[in-house]
């Protein structure tokens, strides 16, 4: 019997995150530039889109991002002559060269990221970053490392210094911090220890288990967002009538807060656990991943919502004069 074939790798999104410092007094003529390399970014195969974020109170960098539907056009792009070209043109904006940060998202790894909150003493600035330079070479030695950030505190928002670290998977990102290494620089810096660690779990927590198929990859985001609404919408439209024919003179404002405590009750524990099994094909497909399958999930679920709407249409509009 002859070997099955093997799926080729779905390609990955591509993400590439531009630092730049602007000269004073520049940035009307950036700003059409800027717009300028992004609608010629927008030209080229595989552009999903751009994003430019200005400095922050505390801070004098530009930030663009750039996504692309995998490396291989991301790279495209940045190397096409077009980009050198404008490039060009814009030099004389900058104060520096800038910084140029490529990310490729891996689907088919279950990252785990954990954010530490570390309080540091005025006049500890300096010390601190030192050795939490130290601190991010050490995980950089460990496998399954994806990166790791640093946030300086914020007046008025924040107090903290934040890191933001990732792992390829929960074993490895437990793997680090059951380390000896991890443990050796926390007692180098005992004035450091007091800190707090969050783990960043799946945004919407139990309304999307791990499966027992042997795979804990979560579903795509978009995935996720749309099953939601499947659920969401009728729950909410559904109460919303109810509560107003039962109790009509209610305040909008204790309507809204017992219309949400309802509804994120049966969300919870009643609608999204017949969702996530109605769409367990979909969501986590046993097999490869399969456009058609994709397809399948988006139509069903589409499909789902429209009827759904013309349902209450009917029955608010048609049959009863409703709300």
């Amino acid at each position: 019997m002859p070997a099955a074939k093997a799926s080729p790798p779905r390609p990955a999104p591509a993400t590439v995150v531009i630092t730049q410092r602007l000269r004073a007094g520049r940035e009307p003529e950036f700003r059409r530039w800027q717009a300028e390399v992004n609608d010629a970014a927008a030209t080229f195969p595989g552009f999903l889109g751009a994003e430019v974020t200005p400095p922050g109170d505390a801070g004098a960098e530009w930030s663009v991002l750039y996504r692309f539907d995998d490396v291989a056009h991301l790279k495209h792009w940045l190397d096409s002559a077009t980009r050198r070209d404008l490039l060009a043109r814009g030099t004389g904006f900058f104060e520096q060269p800038s910084t140029q940060h490529v990310l490729v998202d891996e689907p088919d790894e279950e990252v785990a990221t954990v954010v530490v909150a570390h309080p540091v003493a005025p006049g500890r600035e300096a010390e601190f970053v030192a050795w939490q330079d130290r601190m991010t070479e050490a995980e950089r030695t460990f496998s399954g490392f994806r990166g790791s950030e640093l946030h300086r505190p914020i007046p008025g928002v924040q107090d903290e210094w934040t890191i933001v670290y990732s792992y390829a998977s929960a074993e490895h990102l437990d793997r680090w911090l059951a380390s000896p290494q991890r443990k050796e620089l926390l007692a180098e810096a005992p004035d450091f220890r007091d800190f707090e660690v969050h783990r960043i779990a799946n945004p919407y927590g139990s309304w999307f288990p791990p499966t027992g198929s042997g795979s804990d990859q979560s579903p795509a985001s978009w995935k996720t967002a749309l099953s939601v609404l499947v659920g969401l919408y009728p729950t909410v439209v559904i109460l919303t009538l109810a509560i107003d024919e039962l109790w009509p003179s209610a305040p909008l404002w204790l309507s809204l807060l017992i219309g949400n405590i309802l509804s994120v009750s049966l969300l919870t524990w009643v609608v999204m656990p017949v969702v996530t099994r109605a769409l367990g094909f979909w969501m986590r497909p046993r097999t490869a991943p399969d456009p058609r399958t994709d397809l399948l999930g988006l139509v069903c679920s589409v499909g789902f919502l429209t009827l759904a709407a013309l349902f209450f249409y009917l029955v608010t509009r048609v049959f009863w004069t409703l709300p």
